[in-house]
């Protein structure tokens, strides 16, 4: 019996181990998809964020900086936080630093050539977020006027947002 327990132990202990980091590991989430979170460029030179929401509405849009430098488990920085006044559905834009149309967050913003950003939408009130975008500013700089960059950097049309299904 006590055989058994030795060779037991070591196993019992390794599986607990395991559940564990699965079980804290917050890679897993459950927030409902609502739409499509996209960056163009505006006439005057400045990023313009397009958000498609399919279904409910979304009050918040954040700037991410990108990983250099950081740890795996450090988040990316926060450069800018915009939030609507009221919900907003349909197609949604907003000119990144400025503070237009009801909502509330940084007037000037800096990108550096040399980065990848992220932009995220969400309903502050309920687990629901629009797919995020990364991006950097030589792909905006690239854009003709009707295309969009959405998801991970990939260059599509902007009527392309305009399809819920997909």
């Amino acid at each position: 019996m006590i055989s058994m327990l030795r060779t037991c132990a070591p196993l019992v202990l390794a599986l607990t181990s395991t559940v564990a980091a699965l079980a804290a590991c917050g890679n897993a989430v459950d927030a409902d998809v609502i739409g499509t979170t996209a960056v163009t460029v505006g006439a005057d030179g400045r990023p313009v964020a397009v958000v498609r929401v399919c279904t409910g509405g979304i009050d918040t849009l954040q700037l991410l900086g990108d990983r250099t430098g950081l740890a795996d488990d450090e988040p990316n920085p926060v450069l800018g936080t915009w939030r609507a006044a009221t919900e907003r559905d349909g197609t949604v834009e907003l000119v990144l630093g400025s503070a237009d149309d009801g909502w509330r967050g940084p007037e000037e913003i800096a990108l550096e050539d040399d980065s990848t950003y992220v932009l995220s939408a969400s309903d502050s009130d309920q687990d629901a977020e629009a797919t995020q975008v990364s991006f950097t500013p030589a792909q905006l700089a690239s854009l003709a006027p009707d295309q969009v960059v959405v998801r991970d950097g990939e260059v599509v049309a902007r009527a392309d947002l305009d399809d819920c299904a997909g």
